[in-house]
């Protein structure tokens, strides 16, 4: 054999080689294609691959062994119409889509949605690619009939619900309307900021853009909102992000909190009225102890003054600050029923005499420990003798049981009676009191109590007055 024609002889091999090749491709790609694959025939099917029999349900040997009108009986009735239509447009020769779908019972009556492509082959051959669709459609189905659900839910809700897109109000529930007093065609397609009144117009649009940007903002928020008739409601605002037409919006929720705000604004002012009537209750009652003690005339107010500015040096809140100074207003209270001439005796008491004085904290718990202060004041009162070894009166209460209102009372009783005028003694200068009063810190009176008081005086020129 000539070098020429062994050549040629290989490269005949090769294309016998290349061709049984591309075969063997082609087979493995159609018998592992995910899609049915078929070719019809003179009104038979030629080839189907495994995937078109899966679909189907009917083996290879049951789809090829009958002509086409097998596999037609089983397209839902109200879809023959429309595929005998496609095959007779086919044989006029008219163009056709090549992708529709239609419904199909499987072998084993189960419905399915199938999508198909065809194209004409040469001698009227024609290939098809089948794809089941059914999950999809059913999927699509029970996502419109969510919406319709979720849009009935939120259209009769209760609460105003509105959607905002680029600054524009793009939807509104009934409860928007019967709100805020608009018909919907009057919001629908306005921006939202017509709706605030100035005031809140800056801060609103400022927290929309932040959110739209990605970033976080606090929610729920109190904003007003204008009445069609020109009045201002309060509103607590929660805002969800949502996809709407495909596009990212806002999803705002709009609680009418007017009424609420209104009995918050009555409450408050009637505490208001509360707290002057006690402070005007707490000034008779003081006076009242001054009238029978001359001698400590202006105490009361003062260890008041002190009592307050080291509870705020302490950082207690102002709520506690305020049961404080009314029971250091009137901590004495208990000595009205003690004898004018015992109070203001000059000289030494005797034991009977000291006894009775040590009753007052004990007196004046019983005169008020029924009166429904907002604040343990009988409590106060009741403690402010008490001292952290245990050596005070009239419980022997130590350290923390004792309340802290009580241990900041003992200290500004002590530091302020030190300083003023006693029928039995003269005054002593403040520096001894408060000598006083940081020597025995930690044994009689609370450190941190103490350390206050003085940083008051030595640091922030605190001055009884």
């Amino acid at each position: 054999m000539s070098i020429s024609e062994l050549t040629n002889h290989k490269k005949g091999s090769n294309k016998k080689f290349s061709f049984r090749l591309k075969a063997e491709v082609l087979k493995t790609l159609l018998d592992s294609a995910r899609d049915g694959i078929y070719v019809i025939s003179q009104e038979r099917f030629e080839y189907v691959n495994p995937a078109f029999s899966a679909i189907t349900g009917f083996s290879e040997e049951e789809i090829l062994s009958a002509d086409v009108n097998f596999i037609f009986r089983q397209v839902h009735p109200d879809d023959r119409q429309f595929l005998m239509e496609r095959k007779e447009a086919r044989k006029e020769g008219k163009p056709l889509p090549s992708l529709y779908r239609l419904r199909f019972f499987t072998k084993e009556g189960r419905l399915k949605y199938l999508e198909l492509s065809t194209s004409p082959l040469p001698g009227g051959r024609v290939v098809g690619i089948c794809r089941d669709i059914t999950e999809l459609i059913e999927m699509k189905k029970q996502l419109r009939e969510n919406e319709s659900l979720y849009s009935q839910l939120i259209e009769n809700a209760q609460t105003p619900i509105a959607i905002v897109q680029d600054e524009e109000i793009k939807f509104v529930n009934r409860a928007i309307c019967s709100t805020f007093g608009y018909e919907k065609e009057e919001i629908v397609g306005t921006k939202f900021v017509n709706y605030l009144p100035e005031s809140e117009v800056n801060k609103v649009l400022e927290n929309y853009r932040r959110r739209m940007s990605g970033q976080r903002v606090a929610s729920p928020y109190e904003i007003k909102i204008k009445h069609k008739n020109g009045s201002e409601l309060f509103a607590e605002v929660e805002i969800g992000l949502i996809e709407y037409n495909e596009r990212p919006a806002e999803l705002a929720i709009i609680h009418d909190i007017t009424k609420r705000k209104q009995t918050e604004e009555a409450l408050k002012r009637a505490l208001e009225k509360l707290r002057q009537a006690f402070g005007a209750t707490i000034n008779i009652l003081s006076k009242l102890v001054e009238q029978k003690d001359p001698y400590t005339a202006g105490h009361h107010r003062r260890v008041s003054d002190l009592a307050r500015s080291i509870a705020k040096e302490l950082g207690l809140s102002s709520d506690r600050i305020d049961g404080l100074r009314f029971a250091a207003s009137i901590h004495d209270i208990g000595k009205i029923i003690i004898p004018a001439e015992i109070l203001s005796k000059p000289g030494q008491l005797n034991e009977s005499e000291l006894m009775l004085i040590k009753s007052h904290p004990q007196i004046g718990y019983e005169l008020l420990k029924d009166v429904c202060f907002p604040w343990p004041i009988a409590e106060i009162i009741y403690q402010h003798h008490e001292r952290m070894d245990g050596s005070g009166y009239p419980q022997g209460l130590k350290g923390e049981e004792i309340i802290l209102e009580a241990r900041i009372l003992a200290v500004a009783d002590v530091v302020e009676a030190m300083a003023s005028h006693r029928p039995y003694r003269p005054a002593h200068p403040l520096d001894m009191a408060l000598k006083e009063i940081e020597k025995k810190k930690g044994l009689l009176y609370d450190e941190k109590v103490v350390d206050a008081c003085l940083r008051l005086f030595k640091e922030k020129g605190y001055r009884l007055k």
